[in-house]
C-alpha cells in the first residue's frame, strides 16, 4: 500500500479521532516467531528478556517471562551479595541459566507448537484444533490449570 493508502487507512482505524494520519518512516516487517538462546550466560554476563527467549507472540506471555528472568537473575544477585561473595559468579549464573531454561522451555515449545498448530491449514491440524477448542470450553478444570501456569499462581 502506498504512503497516503496507508495513512488514509490508520486514520480510520482510530476513526480519524487524531485527525489525518501520514506515515514519517518506511514501514518495516517484523517476523512473528520466537528464539531461544543456546546459553543465557556468559563470563560475568547474563542474558534477560527477549535476549534469552523471545517468545513468539501468540500467547503474549513474553513479557511476563522476560520480567520472571530479571527477577529470577537479581534474586541470585542479591543472595550473592548478602553472602559477600562474587554478584558474577560462574556458579550463581549457571543457577540463573539453570532455572530459567526449567521455566521458560515448556512455556516456549507449548507457545510454538500453538503457533505451529494454528497456521496449519491442513485437515488434521483443523480437526486437532477444533477438538483442542472443544476440550478447552469444556473442562474448567483443563482452563484454570493452563491459567495457573501461565499466571505462575498454584491451581
Amino acid at each position: 500500500m502506498d504512503e497516503v493508502a496507508f495513512g488514509e487507512a490508520i486514520s480510520a482505524c482510530f476513526e480519524h479521532r487524531l485527525g489525518r494520519m501520514q506515515p514519517v518512516a518506511t514501514p518495516q516487517a517484523y517476523p512473528l516467531v520466537g528464539v531461544y538462546a543456546h546459553r543465557f550466560v556468559g563470563e560475568r554476563s547474563a542474558l534477560v528478556g527477549d535476549a534469552a527467549v523471545g517468545m513468539h507472540p501468540v500467547t503474549a506471555h513474553g513479557f511476563n517471562l522476560g520480567l520472571a528472568s530479571a527477577q529470577r537473575l537479581a534474586q541470585g544477585i542479591v543472595e550473592q551479595q548478602r553472602r559477600g561473595a562474587d554478584i558474577a559468579a560462574e556458579g550463581m549464573l549457571a543457577r540463573y541459566q539453570r532455572g530459567h531454561r526449567l521455566a521458560s522451555r515448556p512455556l516456549y515449545e507449548a507457545t510454538n507448537a500453538i503457533a505451529s498448530l494454528y497456521t496449519d491449514d491442513r485437515r488434521p491440524a483443523r480437526l486437532l484444533r477444533a477438538a483442542g477448542l472443544r476440550v478447552a470450553q469444556g473442562v474448567a478444570p483443563f482452563r484454570q490449570l493452563i491459567a495457573s501456569h501461565l499466571t505462575q499462581r498454584v491451581a
